[in-house]
């Protein structure tokens, strides 16, 4: 099998200029950051890491010290044991959220190798019976400068006029009328049969949730995205049982979280990054969770093209995942996916045949943090908490 070699980091940053914002966030300047693993056959694999921080260096200098380590002249076999361990270690050291998010990118970097050894995308290495297609759903409508109801309204409109059939937007950041106003300017805006995700970014109680739920056009929203704080599981139950369609949460890693969400508040959709829940097997792990329940997957993607990519292979080997988000902000080196753009009318773009990941990783425009090798170690021993 193949042995990982060695594992460059690498960074972006991307400007955003501070002109949108969602209730939580005025987006400025945002980061990414990157792993690409060799092996001894040449052949990289490329992942990314969830990064939301004001700077990408504690996490740079997290993955060199505590994590990268633990992987060089690792048989990709054993990375889920590693994996693991470091996983069960985090209980002592109290790193667990930035933990999933380094593991995430070695995760994804690690499938891209494995498909790639046997010639095959990530998505057929995972299922041969993989339907090999992915259902996107446009993501905008935030709050912006001079950006009034009919500007919102054209802006979602486009989203229909490029096929998407699923579209959505922000709420929370307005009063309860303006907002309202807001979505029913969108809708007015849309094919009769678009509907509209409508994200609240844990802005409600759930008594003010239900209230703007009730006050939207029924039977056009197909989810209301993080309508209550992420940790408000009885809220969540609430709205599932008046008939909600609450999606939850976004970056949550934790697998008693993802239980309690299925479980107990019974939401429609799960949603998760892959970047920042551990990973493609992570991800698996979460299907599984759902199967036999009433909740299905959502992938979120607010980042780059090796997110995107990613979180499509997944959705393409697994009828768990409802859909995709295809951003319209949050799109560094879009420009190189695969998919035609506009994407399908039928709402089911075909993933490229191209084995592994299906893209790489554009040099010119990432910043080179280090590259670990055997060499580049300390001599200290490299041991992982049993």
């Amino acid at each position: 099998m193949p042995v990982i070699r060695n594992i460059s980091l690498r960074s972006h940053c991307n400007d955003l200029g501070g002109k949108i914002w969602n209730p939580a966030f005025r987006w400025t300047t945002t980061y990414s950051v990157f792993l690409e693993l060799t092996d001894g056959k040449g052949r990289i694999g490329t992942g990314e890491c969830w990064c939301f921080d004001s700077s990408p260096e504690a996490l740079l200098a997290f993955i060199k010290t505590e994590v990268a380590p633990h992987f060089i002249d690792l048989d990709l076999e054993q990375a889920q044991d590693v994996c693991a361990k470091l996983t069960a270690k985090a209980t002592l050291t109290a790193r667990h959220g930035i933990l999933a998010s380094a593991l995430s990118g070695i995760d994804i970097a690690i499938w891209d190798i494995r498909a790639q050894s046997v010639g095959l995308p990530i998505w057929k290495c995972l299922n041969q019976q993989g339907s090999g297609v992915v259902d996107l759903y446009a993501s905008g409508g935030l709050y912006g400068q001079e950006k009034d109801e009919a500007a919102l309204a054209a802006e979602m409109a486009g989203f229909a006029a490029d096929g998407f059939s699923l579209s959505k937007m922000k709420i929370g950041g307005e009063s309860f009328e303006h907002d309202v106003k807001r979505v029913c300017a969108v809708i007015d805006a849309l094919p009769a049969k678009a509907k509209l995700i409508v994200d609240g970014v844990y802005s409600y109680t759930s008594d003010q949730a239900l209230k703007i739920y009730d006050a939207l056009p029924q039977g056009r929203i197909a989810a209301f995205q993080s309508p209550v704080r992420a940790s408000d599981i009885a809220g969540m139950k609430r709205l599932s049982r008046a008939s909600v369609p609450v999606m939850a949460t976004e970056a949550e890693y934790r697998d008693e979280m993802h239980r309690q969400l299925i479980d107990e508040a019974e939401i429609a959709f799960l949603q998760t990054a892959p970047i920042a829940c551990g990973g493609i097997s992570r991800v698996r792990a979460m299907s599984d969770l759902a199967k036999g329940t009433n909740t299905r997957l959502s992938l979120e993607v607010s980042s780059t093209a090796i997110a995107m990519m990613a979180a499509c292979h997944i959705a393409a080997a697994d009828e768990m995942i409802a859909h995709v988000e295809y951003h319209s902000i949050h799109t560094v080196f879009f420009e190189q996916l695969p998919f035609e753009f506009p994407v399908s009318t039928t709402g089911a773009n075909e993933m490229p045949a191209t084995s592994g990941l299906g893209i790489t990783l554009d040099h010119a425009r990432t910043q080179s943090e280090c590259l670990i090798t055997t060499s580049s170690l300390e001599k200290e021993p490299r041991q992982v908490a049993e």
